[in-house]
């Protein structure tokens, strides 16, 4: 049984939104850490510099796995590894690994936790449904027809494998096996009890990689360097795409908009766009590479600063505010705080005025990437493979 304040999937929802009701008690304390080793990202970085822009210091736009993304649920924390090539459970209280699972590649997004079930894509082309509490293998279910593997960064990886990190809507899970547009890819939903196919959509000239996302009716499937993907969540069936978005950042906000990257590299600025539900561009957010909404405001990071910006036609200038900060490449939101990690430490402000709550350097520095709350902790995920607690 899920508690309010779990962190079940990556970003917390099927949103991906990055907001969690829980109420953090600041200052926190370091509880423990594990070091992951350095995560095998599936993707180099973005070139140095674009010659026909004129540009420099590019955004990647396949930048999915940078770190060991957690989620948790209960007394335990998970993880996929793409070091080791596993799922990882670990005790919520002292760090201590309560569970392993190996599959035979990269595991690149943490697990979803659904009804006791802990669902995990690996390169290796399989979808992998592990019993939550002990890590026995329920059932498995490879995306594509054929197992055909190919050398992929020191890894023998599936032609077509599991990258977008499992999602489970309307008790229905949906996943996809895919790696180059030349060769099908496929999108599948399933039963997360049985894992009984609802139906398997073969796909052509796409690329899917980074998490799966859902509005109410449609599953947004992100590509990288092509524009997000929409299908019916019913049926499978394509409904177009977002045509001027693209890169694996995306979220969808609680009215149904659409946050996400832009179509390529060739803007100055790293950028964000707001999306309405018919796909038109609402707004568009320079100097931005990451943002979180909550209660119909936006916090994201531009010119040097945090800012809380009211969106909607009714502007509330009570709500709105800005502060410098470091540049994030991470932003989470709890009940009453903005938390930012970024390269060498974690930042904690007040959502009401933008006050510094509570902050947390790292030693031995690494941007921190991932973000995650569950009960009283937060959960820090950093470019060097390490996992850190945080404890009131």
């Amino acid at each position: 049984m899920l508690r309010a304040d779990d962190w079940p999937t990556y970003r917390h929802d099927s949103r991906r939104s990055g907001v969690s009701a829980a109420t953090l008690k600041f200052p926190l304390s370091e509880s423990w850490q594990v070091k992951g080793g350095y995560p095998r990202q599936a993707w180099s970085g973005p070139a140095k510099w674009d010659a026909y822009s004129g540009n420099s210091g590019l955004q990647s736009m396949r930048n999915f796995d940078p770190c060991f993304y957690v989620t948790s649920v209960g007394d335990l924390v998970y993880f996929g590894s793409s070091h080791d090539n596993a799922v990882h459970a670990l005790d919520a209280e002292t760090g201590e690994e309560r569970w392993v699972f190996f599959t035979e590649a990269p595991v690149r997004l943490p697990p979803t936790i659904h009804d006791g079930v802990a669902f995990a894509g690996s390169d290796d082309g399989h979808l992998y449904a592990l019993d939550a509490r002990s890590g026995n293998l329920i059932w498995k279910d490879r995306g594509s027809p054929d197992d055909r593997r190919i050398p992929s960064n020191a890894s023998m990886i599936s032609l077509w494998p599991v990258r977008t990190a499992p999602l489970v809507v309307n008790n229905t899970l949906f996943f996809t096996a895919s790696l180059t547009p030349w060769e099908s890819s496929w999108l599948i939903a399933a039963n997360p009890e049985t894992g009984i196919r609802q139906f398997s959509q073969e796909i052509s000239n796409v690329t899917l990689q980074g998490a799966l996302l859902a509005t109410a009716d449609t599953l947004i499937a992100p590509q990288g360097r092509s524009a997000p993907l929409l299908y019916d969540l019913k049926t499978g069936k394509p409904s177009g795409a977002i045509g001027h978005a693209g890169g694996v950042f995306c979220l969808v906000t609680e009215d149904n908009q659409l946050i996400s990257g832009p179509k390529s590299q060739k803007a100055k600025d790293n950028q964000l766009f707001l999306t309405d539900a018919k796909g038109a561009r609402v707004a568009t957010f320079n100097d931005t590479s990451c943002a979180v909404v909550a209660n119909g405001i936006a916090y994201l990071h531009t010119r040097g600063s945090l800012k809380a910006v009211a969106l909607g036609k009714v502007k509330d200038e009570l709500s709105e505010w800005a502060v410098d900060t470091p540049p994030p490449s991470e932003l989470i939101v709890s009940s009453e705080a903005v938390i930012l990690g970024y390269d060498g430490g974690i930042k904690a402000y007040s959502r009401e005025n933008g006050s510094l709550l509570w902050e947390s350097l790292i030693p031995q520095g690494g941007a921190v990437h991932g973000l995650a709350i569950s009960g009283s902790m937060l959960y820090a995920s950093d470019s060097h493979g390490t996992i850190r607690a945080y404890a009131p």
